[in-house]
């Protein structure tokens, strides 16, 4: 009996490994891994992709761009199937790697002709962003980032923390970003571009606030400055003209992002 048991078993798991090493393609994995955030403006491409035992994958690294412009690379991803979720023809995924020296965690689940993804930041370093690069940024900081994307659409939370970046000149426009030390705010995904519900920069006697909304890489929003008194007059001498009241500055933002920043 316990022979009989122990063949069915091996039986069994030599269907359950063919299954995963033949029955699904590698190509069929990586354009829906692909996929997941591919838009008619952003690219996704996958490098060292391969399979590892009972529904698991490994991926060298995953660069995601914007034309010529590389905005994220994540690196070392692992990932399991759940073989069970395959059975009730969902398919949930849970993965882990690294963004720019940060932990990333996170799971998808794939339903019919749709994905849900759930995804989970912890302390990635600004400096090591392609995206900070790609905008002349200079600067550091750590960003704690969660969020889920459901049908296209989604929530996304986000937390910079130990801020220390240099101020934005582009030409007429001045950001006084050296003066912030901590950003959080939330931005709405969806199929018409990323709407800023909110966003909060704090520093040393000094608070700010911008809202808007970017569409194909133009951007239409304002930055609103509100320093306490006790801040030094002279230190905010190039936004005087965007004075509203006393105290309260508001610097219109409109244009394509990489030109305003």
């Amino acid at each position: 009996m316990l022979k009989r048991l122990l063949i069915v078993l091996v039986v069994l798991l030599s269907i359950i490994i063919g299954l995963w090493y033949i029955g699904i393609p590698d190509s069929w994995i990586v354009e829906t891994a692909e996929g997941l955030l591919q838009t008619p403006d952003i690219q996704t491409e996958l490098k060292g992709f391969r399979k590892t035992p009972f529904f698991g994958f490994r991926i060298k690294e995953i660069r995601i761009r914007h034309g010529d412009i590389q905005l994220f690379r994540i690196e070392d991803i692992s990932a399991q199937i759940d073989p069970v979720s395959l059975l009730l023809l969902k398919g949930k995924v849970s993965f882990s790697g690294q963004l720019s020296g940060g932990s990333l965690s996170g799971n998808v689940v794939f339903k019919k002709d749709d994905f849900r993804m759930e995804i989970d930041l912890q302390a990635a370093k600004l400096e090591g962003l392609s995206l900070m690069d790609a905008l002349s940024i200079r600067g550091k900081g750590r960003l704690y980032v969660t969020g889920t994307i459901d049908k296209g659409a989604g929530k996304i939370f986000f937390e910079v923390k130990d801020l220390a970046v240099d101020n934005i000149i582009r030409g007429k426009l001045y950001m006084p970003m050296s003066y912030f030390d901590h950003i959080k705010g939330a931005v709405t995904l969806s199929d018409k571009g990323v709407r800023i519900d909110a966003l909060s920069m704090e520093g040393d006697q000094i608070y700010s606030r911008m809202k808007g909304v970017l569409t194909g890489g133009y951007f239409e929003g304002s930055l609103e400055v509100m320093p306490e008194p006790e801040l030094p007059k002279g230190l905010l001498s190039l936004i005087e003209s965007y004075e509203k009241t006393p105290g309260y500055y508001v610097i219109p933002l409109k244009g394509r992002v990489t030109d305003i920043l």
